[in-house]
């Protein structure tokens, strides 16, 4: 068997620990902890995205009509969403926010 990564895979997440060569996964099964072996391959495809850099985001959300009032990111490197909110908010006073992983955000 093989997993193949085609995109991002976060820190702290699953996919990231699989992609740098987990080979063991810890789940629990009720009160009792359940140690898998992991055996499959696997593979990375780079390149494989159609992602915007922070430049076309910024001009972006400039080109809104209208603005938005808020901006969550929850996809990225977290310096680099942390760097793009912050700059949202600076340029176009947007409340901007970069949830951790597997936070819940209330939307209304």
């Amino acid at each position: 068997c093989a997993l193949v990564f085609v995109g991002y895979q976060a820190e702290g997440t699953f996919g990231r620990r699989l992609r740098h060569g987990l080979s063991e996964a810890t789940f629990m099964d009720g009160s009792r902890t359940v140690n898998v072996p992991i055996r499959l391959e696997v593979a990375v495809v780079e390149g494989f995205s159609g992602h915007s850099d922070r430049v076309q985001l910024m001009n972006f959300v400039a080109s809104m009509e209208p603005r938005p009032q808020r901006v969550i990111l929850n996809h990225g490197e977290e310096s680099k969403s942390l760097d793009l909110a912050t700059g949202l908010h600076k340029r176009f006073n947007v409340d901007s926010r970069v949830p951790f992983n597997l936070e819940s955000i209330r939307l209304v």
